[in-house]
Order: C-alpha cells, then structure tokens, then sequence
C-alpha cells in the first residue's frame, strides 16, 4: 500500500507542476504589449577641407646661386570649401637643407582678390618676427601656427591669396647654403 500512496503521490506532484507550467503559459500568452518607432535616424559629421591653386608646383622652386638681397616672392591662393567654421593658421617644416633658413628674412601676407590682382590685408609674418629659421622653429604645428583666418562653412566657399617674399640677408655665413621647406595651411572646426 506504501507504494500505491508513493505512486499517487508523485503522480500528484507531476500533475501540480503540469498544471502551473500551463497557467504560467497562458498567463504570459495573454499579455497586452505595444511598441513604436522613431527611424530613419541619421547623422553626417560636417568637414574642414582646405585646397589650393599649386596645382602641386612649389612656391618657390629651384632657386640657386642667390646673392646677398636677392627677393623671391609668390603667391598661393587657399580655399576653404568645408562644411563647418574653422580657423585656419600656417606653419612650416625645414625637410631638407644645411641651413640657408637662418638667412632669409621671410615675409608672409593674407590678402583679399586673387594672386593676380593681390591687395595686402595682414602680415602674418615678417622681418620683425624673424627669418624664416625663426618661423619655422616657432610656428611648428597648428597650435603654433601663424595667422588667424577665420572661415564659415557651407558654400559659397572662401578663397584667400597669400603672398610669400623671402629675401637673401646680406650674411657671409649664408654662401653655400640651402634650405628646403613646407608651408602648411591647416584648419581646425571651431
């Protein structure tokens, strides 16, 4: 008889599990639920893009036997045709030379119009600064960099010349030497 009640007993406990599992079935079947959508989200970051008219000709190539006030000057015109507000500065790296930086006193100049029909409107560099040794150990990097050119994003886009003039000091310690630089013009968002 023992195992009879056993037997009814876990028969019972089966059933009371079958029982709970199926009100817990139904229980979740009959829920009330609902959702909503917010799509298509999008996101586009803007761009700071900086171009210019070099067509990928240095400013100043070639130049050698220069004498003691010898003056090369020309001229580059910088576009801004990013999508958000920038401030553009210059700097410069020496990528070659034995030190004819040291001896060429460099002026740096924003203008408005074109190269063509150039009219000065900041110096952004010149002998009271330094030579160009001086500008390019001082105007290193973005953060360094000479000038301030603030530009608005969106078209139409905006276009700068700048005119560059770098003259032979009248040194005896400048024969011989050479020198080759980078100008960047770099931009930042603001």
């Amino acid at each position: 008889m023992s195992m009879t009640v056993s037997k009814l007993r876990t028969s019972a406990v089966v059933g009371a599990v079958l029982l709970v599992g199926l009100m817990s079935l139904n229980a979740s079947r009959a829920a009330f639920s609902g959702s909503t959508e917010n799509a298509p989200n999008e996101w586009a970051a803007g761009s700071v893009v900086l171009v210019d008219d070099d067509a990928g000709v240095p400013l100043f190539d070639d130049l050698t036997n220069l004498v003691p006030g010898d003056t090369e000057t020309d001229c580059i015109e910088v576009s801004y045709t990013g999508t958000v507000d920038a401030q553009v500065r210059i700097h410069g790296i020496t990528t070659a030379g034995t030190g004819l930086d040291g001896y060429l006193d460099l002026t740096i100049e924003r203008g408005t119009g074109t190269c063509a029909a150039f009219v000065p409107s900041v110096t952004v560099w010149d002998g009271t600064n330094g030579d160009l040794g001086d500008f390019l150990s001082t105007a290193t990097d973005y953060s360094t960099g000479a000038d301030t050119w603030s530009v608005t994003g969106g078209l139409p886009n905006e276009m700068v010349p700048f005119r560059v003039t770098a003259t032979v000091q009248d040194d005896n310690g400048a024969q011989g030497l050479d020198t080759t630089v980078t100008f960047t013009w770099e931009g930042q968002n603001t």
